[in-house]
């Protein structure tokens, strides 16, 4: 399923020539229907030009007065090898949902908001957004967070952690393109707290456990704004520099282009280009790496059928061990839709994942600094896939997928020799010959009651055969480490009298498993972790409401890494103001 072959020189010009980024194209679709194509974008004819609000600055979802009902908004993505779960100190698994503060019983809310909290642990937030609209047709915003505990879970102050962050971003629809563009800097500072209780009395200064990251990201993207053409497109770039209060960094430039070509009411040509370049500067000294990827694929689809066929090719350089490697994957996905509500799917393909340091400091925060993190690309060598998926177009919407998958260079998080409060980066099936395998279940399950309550359930479940390490000391150890075998979420809203909305959520993860070097070395699983977490929004006036969120309700200080206790029983108080 994988074929080797020497780089192609036009490969790589054409991905150039491609030059920027990302996007979903698409055809019309009813509400709440789960579509055949792979890639979609909702195309209106109004273009509503709506602020950024939640605290990870993702687009805000309007709700509809609640006299009429909420729309369900779901989505499902294909799986991906890297983790999408950062380590968040303020509730370990998840942060608290945001956004509720922009919703009353009159509708949608102003465009600018002030809230602010406090709660345990020396818990502080600042959340501001500020928007204006210099014409009809432009949107511009200014966003701010800061969030910070002065204490932690272990030793008080020397577990503290802070965020701080700040966006600048523009909106602006033409009538033929629609232009999107942001500006951001954040910062984030942990201590390196995994020790034990008397460890600390050897520290001189709180300032000798600190871990800070800096990053400066630019993103920009171009799309056509027309209804109903036959060449479609998105294109997006973007600039990401991190630093850290040591001597690491990393520049990353990644952009990507996608188009459809209807030719037909039956036929569509898709072609993806993309391209990551990065340098990397680990203890003064640098290195280069690349990957470009080209996906020319073709779609044909009546009412009952829908058939995706295609290549992808990935083309990935690293100048530190002299590598040029170009991969060809097979790419194929044949939906049936016996009835109009269900499908049934099947597909096969590969991939090759491009990681970067900025991409590992997210999932982990106490990486060593005084290592070379290992960078290496890892590589889906086959993957295929089946399952089912629906909807009633009311209220159902679900999805089940199995698969089964062969990797190599799985990333690991593994506790430092030197010092165990430090994480290195090791990789698994490093080797061609010996690939990992995977078994994946995987689904998604939203439902929605009476326009008063929503339900949205998401599991993830792999069983992994055939894990080996090169490392000498590792070589009797066949687990994933730090890797869970089992990730559940069941999220909730309701709504009561239009005023209060509770959001129960529960968060469960399994089948942890870390490691440390000794005389007989061996995994040790880790516990279970159970996080229940609850958040009650009061909508007072259309202008302002207070929230309370209580986090880990069980109060227990699991860990998902090796030597990091979570925060306990942790909540917050918030006010908000929007005008």
């Amino acid at each position: 399923m994988k074929f080797q072959m020497k780089t192609n020189p036009l490969i790589i010009c054409s991905v150039l020539m491609l030059g920027v980024s990302t996007g979903l194209f698409a055809q019309d679709k009813k509400e709440g229907n789960i579509q055949n194509d792979d890639i979609i974008l909702e195309k209106e004819r109004k273009i509503v030009l709506q602020p950024q609000i939640s605290r990870n600055f993702e687009p805000l979802t309007e709700i509809e007065n609640t006299q009429k009902g909420r729309k369900m908004k779901y989505e499902f993505f294909d799986r991906k090898w890297d983790a999408t779960n950062n380590t968040l100190l303020t509730t370990s698994v998840i942060g608290p949902r945001e956004g509720d503060e922009l919703v009353s019983s009159f509708g949608p809310k102003f465009k600018n908001l002030v809230k602010i909290g406090a709660g345990n642990y020396g818990h502080t937030l600042l959340n501001g957004h500020f928007g204006f609209t210099p014409k009809e047709n432009q949107f511009q915003g200014v966003y701010i967070n800061h969030d910070a505990n002065r204490r932690g879970p272990v030793s008080m102050g020397n577990s503290s952690r802070n965020e701080n962050e700040a966006k600048v971003y523009s909106k602006t629809f033409t009538g033929n393109y629609f232009l999107d563009g942001q500006i951001s800097f954040k910062r984030t500072e942990n201590n390196y707290y995994g020790r034990p209780e008397a460890a600390f009395a050897s520290v001189p200064f709180i300032k000798d456990l600190e871990i800070a990251y800096n990053k400066f990201n630019y993103s920009g993207s171009i799309s056509n704004s027309k209804k109903d053409v036959k060449w479609d497109y998105i294109a997006t770039s973007g600039l990401t520099y991190l630093t850290n209060n040591y001597t690491s960094k990393e520049w990353i430039w990644d952009s990507k282009l996608q188009g459809i070509l209807r030719v037909t009411d039956n036929f569509s040509a898709y072609l993806t280009g993309e391209m990551n370049m990065s340098e990397n500067t680990f203890a003064f000294v640098n290195n280069r790496r690349e990957l470009y990827r080209v996906k020319p694929t073709f779609l044909y689809k009546n009412n009952r059928l829908a058939v995706t066929g295609g290549l992808n090719i990935v083309n990935e350089k690293d100048a530190n061990i002299s590598m040029n490697k170009t991969r060809l994957f097979p790419l194929l996905k044949v939906d049936f839709k016996p009835t109009d509500f269900l499908h049934v799917f099947a597909g096969l393909g590969g991939e090759t994942y491009f990681n970067s340091y900025n991409q590992y400091t997210s999932e982990n925060n106490w990486l060593d600094p005084r290592l070379a993190p290992s960078l290496q690309n890892t590589t889906q060598t086959s993957n295929i896939y089946g399952g089912i998926k629906g909807s009633n177009e009311r209220n159902l919407d679900f999805e089940l997928k199995f698969g089964y998958s062969e990797y190599n260079n799985l990333a690991m998080f593994l506790n430092s020799t030197s010092d165990p409060s430090h994480f290195e980066m090791i990789y698994a099936n490093t080797k061609v010959e010996k690939s990992a395998k995977v078994f994946n279940m995987s689904g998604q399950v939203n439902y929605q009651t009476f326009d008063k309550v929503l339900s949205i359930l998401k599991y993830d479940f792999n069983t992994y055969q055939d894990i080996v390490y090169d490392q000498a000391d590792l070589s009797t150890i066949n687990k994933p480490i730090h890797r869970p075998m089992m990730s559940l979420s069941f999220t909730n809203s309701i709504t009561f009298k239009d005023k209060i909305i509770v959001s129960p959520d529960l968060f469960y993860i399994s089948g942890l498993y870390s490691f440390e070097k000794s005389l007989t070395p061996k995994a040790e699983p880790l516990d279970d972790i159970i996080d229940l977490n609850l958040k009650v929004n009061y909508l007072i006036t259309k202008k302002f409401n207070i929230s309370v969120s209580a986090n880990n309700l069980l109060g227990k200080n699991y860990q998902r890494y090796l030597n990091y206790t979570s925060q306990g029983l942790n909540y917050t108080v918030g006010v908000a103001y929007s005008f």
